[in-house]
């Protein structure tokens, strides 16, 4: 059974609290409550990566709730404060290793924040520290948000951090990304394109150091927040096993079962929040008396603005691939979420 990965209580209040506002039932008390308890423990980068995927309207409430929150607390200052910002980021890099050979995804810190300074246009004041390794979606997956946050705080100092992922993991798909921080005296900046010609060098001055990328500077984007990799990579392996799952089971009924099973494809409603996926295998003949054959776990994808049917599409092209073609597509809304 495979380890599926679910939000924490505390990260569900934030869920339902969201889903509460929209459907006009939430209570003032109950969000700042939550909100303090994530602000007490360290976690306002949470809040902010979820922020970052509401729509205008629910960003708004949610940032004047936060300031009303900030507002309330009298906090005194604790030792010395720091006079500059720090932002982690990650870089989308396509990749085209033979997943069956051992992967070399590896740069040279130095050269590379060279490469990161001159063609993000980074300030003369900002410091770029770059992780060696670039990492899989597969080795994010087994990274926490919190695991990620604590990391930034090494990675200026004088002396080597250690690495954020102990060892490389094979990848799902044939994308790997490389992580590195920024420290300015303000909030960094990033352009919010790059330009055809500052992808094509920076590509190249990656691969020079690691020939497992692909050619392929078309599909370089602006960096995002490391955040938003760690929610992409847990999206993209979660989906894939969920799929792999029902894959194995699907293969082991006979024939004859296998011709006429359908399966269900569920998706909680929602947007911008961890929503639940799961599967099931009906056999019409016997699904009102016995319901389904299988029911697979359920898997926790944060949504970020994607399309709500993007998981079924996901799960529906692997198993279309093993010769599976009766599906219904369910969406499921429920009174407390």
């Amino acid at each position: 059974m495979q380890n599926w990965n679910r939000p924490d209580p505390l990260t569900r209040d934030l869920i339902h609290l969201i889903n509460a506002r929209r459907h006009d039932h939430w209570d003032a008390d109950a969000a700042f409550d939550t909100l303090a308890e994530l602000i007490e423990q360290n976690r306002e980068d949470e809040i902010l990566t979820v922020l970052a995927a509401l729509d205008e309207d629910m960003a708004e409430w949610l940032f004047d709730l936060l300031l009303a929150e900030a507002a309330s607390t009298d906090l005194e200052p604790e030792g010395e404060m720091s006079d500059s910002a720090v932002s982690l980021l990650t870089l989308a890099l396509p990749l085209q290793a033979n997943f069956g050979q051992p992967l070399r995804l590896t740069v040279d810190p130095e050269e590379t924040a060279a490469l990161l300074r001159q063609h993000l246009r980074l300030s003369q004041t900002a410091q770029v520290a770059v992780e060696a390794k670039l990492l899989t979606d597969t080795t994010l997956d087994r990274i926490s948000l919190q695991g990620l946050h604590a990391h930034v705080g090494s990675v200026f100092r004088p002396e080597r951090w250690p690495p954020l992922a102990p060892r490389l993991h094979l990848p799902v798909e044939h994308t790997v990304y490389l992580l590195f921080g920024i420290r300015d005296e303000a909030e960094p900046t990033i352009p919010d394109e790059m330009a055809d010609a500052d992808k094509e060098a920076l590509l190249a001055g990656l691969r020079a150091q690691c020939a497992d990328l692909a050619t392929a500077p078309h599909l370089l984007e602006t960096p995002a927040y490391a955040a938003y990799a760690l929610f992409d990579a847990k999206n993209a392996v979660g989906l894939q096993r969920l799929a792999d799952e029902t894959i194995a089971v699907w293969r082991e009924l006979t024939p004859g079962l296998r011709g006429r099973v359908i399966v269900h494809l569920h998706t909680q409603c929602g947007n911008g929040v961890y929503m639940p996926v799961w599967t099931d295998l009906l056999d019409p003949d016997t699904a009102e008396e016995e319901g389904p054959l299988w029911t697979s776990p359920d898997v926790w994808v944060f949504t970020a603005d994607l399309p709500i049917e993007w998981p079924g599409e996901v799960l529906t092209n692997r198993l279309l691939a093993e010769g599976c073609t009766r599906f219904e597509n369910h969406i499921v809304e429920t009174t407390e979420n």
